[in-house]
């Protein structure tokens, strides 16, 4: 998966939801997660009877029980995991904008874009601010209309 294709189904994903009621998204892109600070959220895994993007979507809802944490998907765009608390460790020599606006995912996906398998990793807010991270920096961020 690509930064281009990140964004893309992010924002689609953004777009797609009912916004009233989006949570956020916060996604990993990542092949290898045997070295992951990660475990679920829940002791079941969603129906995937359609698109990456719908399933996406559907959970990004207030009344989705699978709508906390990340959600982690291959670089082929395959879902791996739903629903995953992600605990990277902190790292004090990298820098963020504390003025703006940002909580617990945003750095969560930020310092997890450090980790060595992780290609990627993006956030949408509840407000629609989409970021994405790699190699422990802020490489795109967009307020979402």
């Amino acid at each position: 998966m690509t930064k281009e294709l990140l964004y893309e189904l992010l924002h689609d994903i953004w777009k797609i939801s009912s916004h009233s009621n989006f949570t956020g998204i916060g996604l990993i892109i990542c092949n290898d997660t045997k070295n992951l600070s990660i475990t679920n959220l829940r002791d079941t895994n969603p129906i995937q009877n359609g698109s990456t993007i719908d399933l996406l979507s559907d959970i990004s809802s207030k009344d989705n029980k699978y709508h906390d944490g990340f959600h982690i998907l291959d670089e082929s765009g395959n879902i791996t995991h739903i629903a995953q608390y992600f605990s990277p460790q902190i790292i004090p020599s990298i820098w963020f904008d504390r003025s703006r606006f940002v909580g617990g995912r945003f750095v969560a996906a930020l310092y997890g874009s450090f980790i060595e398998e992780i290609k990627f990793t993006g956030i949408v807010s509840e407000g629609g601010r989409l970021s994405i991270f790699e190699n422990g920096k802020e490489t795109h961020y967009e307020e979402l209309q």
